[in-house]
């Protein structure tokens, strides 16, 4: 019987395939930075982008495009925002219960953590 090999990201609970460990583009797990968004408002249309790469295009009567970004907010401001500070807090609280358990594990040390606070 076929198997897959899924990794829990601890942040976000989420499951990836391996393969997203192995990439080298911006696509790989880890590539997140202060960079990048944090929020993604996406439009919801409803339909598909296509029927040319997914199924069959027969379960929705009129493709349509997908759910496109239509906004971004990168951390600075996410997190000053009422309506995603919220979101923001969780994820910081879930990143610091990581963290506690990765360094009970001893998978990173004192002087790592010191450096976080420079």
């Amino acid at each position: 019987m076929p198997t897959q090999t899924r990794v829990l990201c601890p942040a976000c609970a989420l499951s990836r395939m391996v393969s997203a460990f192995e990439r080298t583009d911006e696509e790989k797990y880890g590539t997140w930075n202060e960079d990048k968004p944090i929020i993604q408002i996406r439009d919801a249309p409803g339909g598909k982008a296509s029927n040319r790469d997914v199924g069959s295009g027969k379960y929705r009567k009129s493709p349509g495009r997908g759910f496109p970004v239509i906004d971004e907010f990168l951390l600075d401001v996410a997190k000053d925002m009422p309506e995603y500070s919220e979101y923001v807090e969780m994820i910081s609280m879930q990143l610091l219960k990581v963290m506690k358990i990765f360094y009970k594990q001893g998978l990173f040390s004192d002087e790592e953590i010191n450096n976080i606070m420079k």
